[in-house]
């Protein structure tokens, strides 16, 4: 721990400096190691809280229920702490008008803010959601209450990072009382760290209890009559990844010789749409896409384009309402896939490429249920792209949904 934080004031050093020149770095960090940190009448002398972290919008929309419930079920006030800025936002818009919740940004780790967070609050425990390990916020939480690790997840990739500094790893992770993660995989991965074996416990992913959106009739029309054609078999690519728009591109031009379908390209970065429309133009002519803010600034489209590609954030899971076809990004490359349970949600069978190291539980529930195709070549896409399926996936988020089993053993 002594020689970590020398090292952050090392750092520290080397931040200061360079923030000078950089007003959104400078930002960034003062919005966090300078915060706000008081009771402020948030809890009564014989109140308790507890500690939430996650990093992103990602982690807070699976946790999602397991806030509701801890409010609703609970006496308990809850501290969200969040990273990012984008985090941050949607968490406010969600809960800062009630007075049981507390929203700050993580401090970064620093010793002195997350100690004065835990001397001001009376924590009584911290959940840190999936894998972020901070040695400090691991140490004061477990030396002022409970350290708890929900849906935790260790790949290949990360468990060799973590064994070069296993020693604070170790240290480190070993400070939480109960650690509940993904698939016994994650937990052989944690026990190879020298993590106690009687601290692992595996749950369903915590993405089995989200609730997502479903679109309205309306909003459905407005798909209909501006970006969508209906009469199409409509492909939807969400989280494409590089050369993945490459492939999925050359398997359209191969399979609607007769114009029956339409391709959706819904890139996981959008500083890549100049670089996709340059692909799209390699094998069609400009008359033949369009980007959607421009379908959406005409709010009209006599002409249905064969291939529409998405340069805004936000609409992936009402477009997977729409389609026939799902493929899910990051599987035809080597990067690990994304998730596969908005198109499940929504009755939607994926495809997937043979990279999916990053979902191989849910994966393998979705498999033994046929839930899923996963291909190895456009052969094979092009083939599954003859059928039409869609699937009944009810009963699999609720064989799935094992959030009353982590909240008991949370509160045991």
């Amino acid at each position: 721990m002594i020689l970590y934080n020398l090292l952050r004031i090392l750092l520290y050093f080397i931040i200061s400096i360079l923030a000078i020149f950089n007003k959104k770095l400078l930002k960034f960090f003062k919005s966090r190691l300078f915060q706000k940190i008081g009771n402020d009448n948030f809890l009564n002398d014989n109140e308790e809280a507890i500690l939430i972290h996650f990093s992103s919008v990602g982690e807070f929309n699976l946790t999602q229920e397991l806030i509701e419930k801890m409010l609703k079920d609970s006496n308990r006030k809850l501290i969200l702490s969040v990273m990012t800025d984008t985090g941050f936002s949607t968490v406010n818009k969600k809960y800062s008008a009630n007075g049981n919740v507390k929203i700050i940004y993580f401090p970064l780790d620093d010793f002195f803010t997350v100690h004065k967070i835990y001397q001001k609050y009376k924590i009584e425990k911290t959940i840190i959601i999936e894998t972020e390990i901070w040695p400090n916020l691991y140490y004061f939480a477990s030396t002022n209450g409970e350290l708890i690790i929900v849906n935790g997840r260790l790949t290949e990739k990360k468990l060799k990072s973590y064994l070069k500094f296993g020693w604070l790893i170790r240290k480190a992770l070993n400070h939480a009382t109960k650690i509940m993660v993904q698939s016994t995989s994650d937990k052989e991965r944690y026990e190879k760290i020298g993590i106690d074996k009687d601290k692992i416990k595996v749950y369903k992913n915590l993405k089995y209890s989200i609730k997502y959106n479903r679109i309205t009739e309306e909003e459905i029309k407005k798909y209909n009559d501006t970006v969508i054609d209906k009469n199409k078999k409509v492909i939807v690519c969400g989280s494409t990844r590089p050369k993945e728009e490459k492939i999925w591109l050359e398997v359209f031009k191969q399979i609607n010789v007769d114009n029956e379908y339409q391709l959706v390209l819904v890139p996981r970065h959008l500083e890549r749409i100049g670089e996709i429309e340059n692909i799209i133009l390699e094998n069609f002519s400009k008359d033949e896409y369009l980007l959607i803010t421009q379908i959406e600034k005409d709010n009209k489209n006599k002409d249905y384009k064969k291939i529409i590609l998405v340069d805004k954030m936000g609409i992936l899971t009402d477009l997977y309402q729409m389609a026939d076809f799902v493929f899910v990004g990051g599987t035809l490359v080597d990067i690990g896939g994304h998730s596969i349970l908005e198109p499940l949600y929504y009755g939607k069978k994926p495809i997937i490429g043979k990279y999916f190291q990053n979902i191989e539980e849910i994966v393998k529930d979705a498999k033994e249920l046929g839930f899923i195709e996963i291909v190895q070549n456009k052969d094979e896409i092009i083939e599954y792209l003859k059928k039409s399926e869609n699937v009944d996936t009810g009963e699999f988020f609720e064989k799935n949904n094992e959030i009353d089993k982590i909240w008991k053993e949370i509160f045991d």
